[in-house]
């Protein structure tokens, strides 16, 4: 990837926004974390990790500008890292969503599940950055851009799978709706309202990665509007409705705990 480049109008301006951005939203995702407790540990946990990656990102596109070396790879394969947190955000606090709304639920089993979820994911994150490796080394081979592609499309199965989970997950509903249950179907509205933000961000991300490979110079990759809308907008929508969720159901854990044979 050329290091000369022509930094596009206002991209310095943007990085710093998003940086600050950033540091304000990861101030609440420790309370969560700690008052949610292990039950939400990988939400929580997942949505600090969003915070993080986007801070670091964001620091590095700031360092590069001021250096003259726009795009550098590690910025390239932190913002591809960006997608994952954001399913894996949403698969941990609707896993802790689906515990607190049916305790009679298998918990190995739903842990099982999860585990499994997140190795998958994993996968086709590390396809994904294999792919950019490569392509900012400028030694992109067909099997490298399929395996990119591949992973792509990885993560675009796995945000189906999440869906279509949070989609039955809201479909079981209990008779006697406790305070625990109403909590859990807090953090389940949650998941479920971000989930067309997180469609809209895994798109701008796949199709980010695509035109890198096929069309490099399109103006689609550089156009401030598209990342303003389709990139930075659609994550903090997410990231400010899962934490709106998460301050909502502070006490879910030590209500849950105390209802439990009640449920």
């Amino acid at each position: 990837m050329d290091s000369t480049a022509i930094v596009p109008s206002g991209t310095k301006a943007l990085a710093i926004a998003t940086l600050i951005i950033d540091i304000i939203l990861i101030q609440p995702t420790f309370l969560i974390l700690w008052k949610h407790g292990k039950r939400g540990i990988l939400g929580w946990f997942y949505l600090q990790a969003l915070c993080a990656v986007r801070i670091i990102a964001n620091a590095l596109q700031v360092h590069d500008i001021a250096k003259h070396q726009p795009g550098g790879t590690a910025v390239l394969i932190l913002s591809s890292v960006g997608l994952s947190p954001l399913i894996l955000a949403a698969t941990g606090i609707l896993h802790e969503a689906r515990r607190i709304r049916n305790p009679e639920l298998n918990d190995k089993l739903q842990w099982a599940i999860v585990f499994q979820f997140h190795m998958f994911v994993s996968a086709a994150l590390g396809l994904v950055i294999y792919g950019v490796v490569k392509l900012t080394g400028g030694h992109v081979t067909s099997t490298s851009s399929a395996l990119m592609k591949v992973g792509g499309a990885g993560l675009v199965v796995c945000y189906v799978f999440l869906l279509g989970w949070a989609f039955v997950s809201w479909r079981l509903r209990r008779q006697s709706q406790t305070p625990a249950y109403e909590m859990g179907t807090t953090l389940l509205y949650g998941v479920l309202a971000v989930m067309p933000f997180i469609a809209i961000r895994l798109g701008y991300g796949v199709a980010t990665l695509i035109l890198e490979l096929e069309h490099p110079t399109s103006s689609f990759l550089t156009s401030l509007a598209v990342k303003v809308v389709l990139g930075l907008v659609p994550e903090v929508i997410v990231q400010t409705i899962l934490i709106a969720a998460g301050l909502l159901t502070l006490n879910a854990n030590k209500i849950f705990s105390q209802t439990k044979g009640q449920l």
